[in-house]
């Protein structure tokens, strides 16, 4: 690998032959002037107009849902308070017709378990809300399913609690 700088000893080395004019800063003339023409191609019929090569920009990704918008009317504390009526439904009459206890005595008996699986539940259910993400449908389960279950399990459990209170027995 050779290495060549613009010293004249460097050129020497190299085998290059000895210029004896001065160097540049050394000349006391006038700089030339150089003259500069602007030209101008004409577009060829033939060739069609390039093409624009950078890809369109993205397009501009939504900010983050505030709490009032996830909160709102947009569906998701039906869809949450849906999710825990079906899980407190069916906990609910397994644990009755397994123990016979209703379903106030089953609170009362295991508060920190069941409101910790609530958060649990709730807090799941919000995650997918504050993404924008929409549910998914996979075979008969679908957003519009899930809602109507959930609307339901929330009648069923109100109507559970109802007969409890009202006969002061369990429903099983």
């Amino acid at each position: 690998m050779q290495l060549h700088m613009n010293l004249p000893t460097s050129r020497i080395a190299a085998g290059a032959s000895i210029n004896a004019r001065p160097a540049p800063f050394l000349r006391t003339a006038a700089p030339k002037r150089v003259s500069r023409h602007i030209m101008r191609a004409e577009n060829d019929p033939s060739t069609p107009p390039p093409s624009s090569s950078s890809p369109p920009p993205p397009p501009p990704t939504p900010a983050a849902p505030t709490v009032t918008e996830v909160m709102g009317f947009s569906g998701a504390p039906e869809i949450i308070n849906g999710r825990l009526a079906m899980l407190g439904f069916v906990a609910a009459l397994g644990a009755e017709l397994s123990t016979g206890e209703s379903v106030l005595t089953q609170l009362g008996d295991q508060p920190t378990l069941i409101a910790l699986t609530f958060v649990l539940f709730s807090a799941a259910s919000l995650i997918p809300a504050f993404a924008r993400r929409k549910g998914d449908t996979m075979g008969p389960f679908t957003p519009d399913a899930e809602m109507t279950n959930g609307r339901f399990a929330m009648i069923g459990f109100a109507a559970m609690l109802v007969y409890e209170g009202i006969q002061g027995i369990a429903l099983f």
